[in-house]
């Protein structure tokens, strides 16, 4: 039995986290109310990622401008450092965001506790691979190979059950099911290493820069795209299907059942977002639509 500890490393790049944990099949493709009213103009503010969730809004907005459903949207794309968009929720600068995994909301949410943020859909999964640049197959990764593993337990647990499924760990949680012990699985969940990988935590952005300069690297879908990088070249893959970290619009309760939230989110769970989702990003977002909370 070998079992090697993750080593850390700093990292000035830095990425607005994503994620989400409840899944499943496309919900209904109506995209405006059932009555065909049409919903107050004043504008939903909300904050988003860039790519692809900043996209995806777009296109909800154009559709709502083709339905005349009087939905509008306010996005925010950009954020420092600094900046934490959920705290900024809390605080009334947005109306909802979608930047974030079911995983890393439950994270937040229990670091603080007196908020009120609420979930309202999961809308697609930013699918996480394995990828190499000198190995075309994992089971090619050599003796005490180096790869890089996310520094955020919100999606390490993601990458240690993909080297499991590869048979290049044993972890002492036989699966990836959204239980709070899968989503606890860490270092000192490897009960074997039989390849004695380097396992080197490292920021997201960062693990993409780095693939030419280590033997793997694990890389999340929507940073995979921004960097050029195939899905088919993967060593491996996860499922989008029954995913844990489908991504999540996110609101207050006060603002639960506002009908501009209700009508977004019938936008995001639609038909029209699920064909644009998977026509537009080559495999690296998946569709993962389920109205939450209703």
């Amino acid at each position: 039995m070998s079992v090697h500890p993750i080593r850390r490393v700093l990292s000035t790049v830095t990425i607005a986290a994503v994620a989400a944990l409840a899944l499943g099949g496309c919900a209904g493709s109506s995209s405006t109310p059932a009555d065909g009213s049409k919903v107050d103009s004043s504008p939903l503010k909300i904050y988003a990622t860039a790519v692809p969730q900043g996209d995806v809004l777009k296109q909800v907005q154009k559709l709502a401008d083709e339905d005349g459903s009087g939905l509008k949207l306010e996005v925010t794309t950009s954020a420092t450092e600094s900046v934490d968009p959920n705290a900024q929720l809390v605080g009334g600068d947005f109306d909802a965001n979608f930047y974030q995994h079911q995983p890393y909301f439950n994270s937040w949410v229990a670091k603080h506790p007196d908020t009120d943020l609420v979930n309202k859909a999961t809308v697609l999964v930013n699918v996480f691979g394995l990828y190499s640049e000198k190995h075309s197959d994992a089971s090619d990764l050599p003796d005490g190979a180096t790869v890089l593993v996310p520094n955020e337990q919100t999606n390490l647990p993601r990458a240690l059950f993909l080297l499991q499924d590869l048979g290049l760990l044993k972890l002492n949680v036989a699966s990836a099911d959204g239980s709070a012990a899968a989503l606890g699985v860490s270092e000192q969940s490897i009960v074997d290493n039989p390849k004695h990988l380097n396992l080197v935590a490292t920021a997201s952005v960062q693990r993409a820069k780095s693939l030419p300069d280590v033997d793997a690297s694990f890389v999340n879908g929507d940073i995979a795209l921004s960097n050029g990088i195939n899905p088919n070249d993967a060593l491996k893959l996860e499922s989008a299907d029954d995913n844990p970290y489908a991504n999540v619009l996110t609101t207050t309760a006060g603002k639960a059942d506002d009908p501009r939230i209700k009508l977004l989110t019938e936008y995001l769970t639609g038909d029209e977002i699920a064909t644009f989702i998977k026509d537009t990003y080559q495999g690296f977002v998946q569709p993962s639509q389920k109205v939450l909370g209703n």
